[in-house]
């Protein structure tokens, strides 16, 4: 029986002193990282670090305890610095990614090492605990063999200098009957959709088909304003005064007529046309039912008479 007791003593003890020594939980704990592969790095290659952080509710990241992006070293730049969060339950994760570049040429196979980084987190009672990312070592390589391969050869050739890959040459003459075809398709349609927008320069076109187009844009409103039937009247005007080549007054009509003999036989419209415009423009009339209407017929007679002295011609 006293054995036994001596053995419960012994195995309490020894417990307690297990308790006793037991490695204290920080409120802020390394949870996870992933540095990537070590070895067989080049000059100018990214090297990305993540690292998962666990903290403890009430505790937070210190700004300024963060690396600073910029050159580090002469060989090493950090790059960017990345820093996410979310919350999980009573503890806060923090998702930290590190991306240096590094621009060492070795001459030969190097190891080098990326230094250990400290991260402080605080609590409401300026109460700190710090976390340390580990230092890394890597192995870097040079881009070419510094010795030639070829060591002992006589053929005067350069042994680390590789010889360019030649290009391989593709036939492309099976796509050559659709390329000129969906080509020409294209630039009819594009030829096609400027004409229609009217964007395609115009040779021996009269002014009226000009002012017609712009009259019939008009005209095409529910409720037409007696800005808009200016709009239109002054069209009508400008056409007049393009194919003058001045500016046409109802006075002027009989001068203009003589020098355009064409119109003759639309006198009376033409005479027409500068009355109501007289009297909306300086009268404050109200203009004649359909008088755009009146305008487009005209605009239609004066662009056919037009055609027809250009024909002639």
């Amino acid at each position: 029986m006293k054995l036994i007791n001596t053995i419960s003593l012994l195995l309490s003890l020894f417990l307690l002193s297990a308790a006793c020594y037991a490695e204290p939980v920080l409120p802020a704990q390394l949870i996870k990282m992933d540095q990537g592969r070590n070895y067989g790095l080049m000059v100018g290659d990214i090297i990305e670090h993540r690292y998962l952080i666990a903290v403890d509710e009430g505790y937070s990241l210190s700004p300024s305890s963060l690396p600073v992006e910029g050159e580090l070293t002469y060989w090493l730049d950090l790059n960017s610095v990345s820093m996410t969060s979310e919350q999980q339950g009573k503890k806060t994760i923090y998702n930290l990614t590190l991306r240096y570049q590094t621009f060492y040429a070795p001459l030969d196979v190097r190891t080098l090492q990326i230094p250990e980084q400290q991260l402080v987190f605080t609590d409401s009672a300026n109460q700190r605990v710090e976390i340390t990312l580990p230092d890394w070592h890597f192995i870097m390589s040079p881009i070419k063999e510094i010795t030639a391969s070829g060591v002992g050869n006589n053929d005067g050739s350069d042994g680390f200098m590789k010889a360019d890959i030649a290009p391989r040459t593709h036939s492309l003459s099976r796509y050559q009957s659709p390329i000129i075809i969906y080509a020409s398709l294209s630039i009819l349609c594009l030829l096609i959709w400027a004409a229609l927008a009217g964007l395609l320069p115009k040779f021996d076109t009269s002014p009226f088909h000009t002012a017609r187009r712009q009259i019939k844009r008009i005209n095409r409103h529910k409720n037409i304003t007696v800005d808009q039937i200016q709009q239109g009247l002054q069209a009508m005007h400008d056409a007049f005064n393009s194919r003058a080549s001045y500016t046409v007054f109802a006075s002027q009509i009989d001068v203009f007529i003589q020098q355009h003999p064409q119109f003759n036989e639309s006198r009376t419209q033409i005479e027409d046309f500068f009355q109501q415009s007289r009297c909306v423009f300086f009268f404050d009339e109200a203009p004649k039912p359909n008088l755009l209407n009146d305008c487009i017929r005209l605009c239609d007679r004066l662009a056919a008479a037009d055609k027809v002295v250009s024909g002639k011609s």
